[in-house]
């Protein structure tokens, strides 16, 4: 794998892409009496699986949930009339968290099509029933390669998009990133409290190669994952050419615990229509403080979502039509070895008589778990003392992850 980079690109592209703007709650102007305006996320994603998300503003003065999700069903339409019916877990017709999907992989791109959706009330006011403009798709970008490098004087994991435009010129990009880490002491002790002292890990063998090894043993191996929460976009209109080449778009400082065995980023890339493109520009300088006394609030900005039911509902957001596409690179420190830890965890080991059930309750209470049985002698068929640490440096959970490897992880954790 290439890993040094040479960047070029105009200063203004680097500007626009890295600007980024987080979802945060924004006001919605609401009538005295009027119905909560119904926000519609998502777009259809023609050769993908189509999400669309519903819920209902509400007002901050409230003291409960700020949004509520709506129990919904619906379809996406083509104009030749095809029709995909959405479902909430690929089961079921109804959405009972206000998330619908829509299995859109096998669509036509040179079609139009338009989201239908009724809405149920959970537990006031009356159904609805809304629909999109009809939309036609966007055409796909062509993502040429991903790629990473060692900032030294930053100390920083540098990734990189190449990518060709193919006649687009406003874009929206997501990415999705899982990583494989471990905690700092590797145990084979298990505490079970008040129950008995300490018990080895039993479980997770299988033989290979005519040998019994242990499979994640412990709590050493986790994996994690994290979606970007931001709403990405950029726009190529003052560009002079039709193309991005590594392109620097995401960091991660050298110490951090993503890059310490096997990295991997999955980044989705979709053209966007002028009019979506301009709209969560402007959600953008909403969220981020940089909107003017005259920028529209998001209840002003026109939605392309209309409720035909009742023309008074309101509707916030702005669907989009497009072929996306999707690119992953893994990162893997076993080759590369640009992982730079921090200090370890202040330790504070401490030494326990193996019988002392009531002082290790105690310790396993405050945070601590056993990791070394100490032996009196080399001939001793039982431990006399355990060494305790924080569980922190021996549960990999405490960190955030789990012990469940995806199920499309490389086997043996390397690529």
């Amino acid at each position: 794998m290439r890993t040094k980079i040479l960047f070029r690109m105009a200063a203004s592209a680097v500007t626009a892409l890295l600007a980024m703007a987080c979802i945060y709650p924004y006001p919605v102007e609401i009538e005295r009496g009027g119905e909560y305006p119904l926000v519609v996320e998502g777009d259809i994603l023609i050769g993908w699986t189509t999400t669309v998300k519903l819920s209902h503003v509400r007002p901050f003065n409230l003291t409960d949930y700020k949004s509520i999700p709506v129990v919904a069903r619906g379809y996406v339409e083509g104009e030749d009339g095809s029709r995909v019916e959405g479902t909430s877990d690929y089961a079921a017709s109804t959405s009972e968290k206000g998330i619908l999907y829509f299995d859109t992989s096998d669509l036509r791109k040179d079609q139009r099509y338009r989201l239908h959706v009724e809405t149920f009330p959970q537990e006031e006011g009356e159904s609805h029933v809304f629909e999109s403009a009809w939309l036609m798709p966007c055409p796909a970008p062509t993502i040429d390669a991903l790629s990473y490098s060692r900032n030294a004087d930053f100390r920083e994991l540098w990734i990189g998009l190449s990518m060709h435009c193919n006649g687009a010129h406003h874009f929206r990009w997501s990415f999705n990133e899982t990583w494989e880490y471990h905690s700092d002491i590797h145990s084979y002790l298990d505490y079970i409290p008040s129950k008995a002292y300490w018990d080895e890990y039993t479980g997770n063998w299988e033989t290979e190669g005519g040998h019994y090894q242990e499979i994640f043993p412990g709590n050493y191996y986790c994996w994690k994952s994290y979606d970007s929460p931001s709403i990405n976009i950029f726009s190529t209109v003052n560009q002079t050419e039709d193309r991005f080449e590594e392109l620097a778009f995401h960091t991660i400082p050298l110490s951090d615990k993503r890059i310490q065995s096997l990295y991997r980023i999955t980044v989705q890339l979709a053209a966007q229509s002028e009019d979506a493109y301009n709209y969560w520009y402007n959600i953008r300088q909403n969220t981020s403080g940089q909107g003017s006394i005259f920028s529209p609030v998001p209840s002003e900005m026109a939605s392309n979502v209309f409720c035909i039911s009742d023309p008074s509902v309101q509707v916030v957001g702005y669907l989009n039509a497009a072929v996306p596409t999707r690119a992953i690179l893994y990162y893997d420190n076993l080759k590369e070895g640009f992982y730079e830890p921090e200090r370890p965890h202040e330790r504070m080991d401490t030494t326990i008589a193996a019988s002392n059930i009531p002082v290790a309750d105690n310790l396993y209470k405050s945070g601590f778990l056993p990791y070394r049985p100490e032996y009196n002698s080399l001939f001793s068929a039982e431990p006399s003392d355990y060494t305790w640490a924080l569980s922190v440096c021996i549960d990999c959970r405490k960190q955030g992850g789990t012990r469940t490897r995806p199920a499309d992880w490389p086997q043996n954790g390397h690529i």
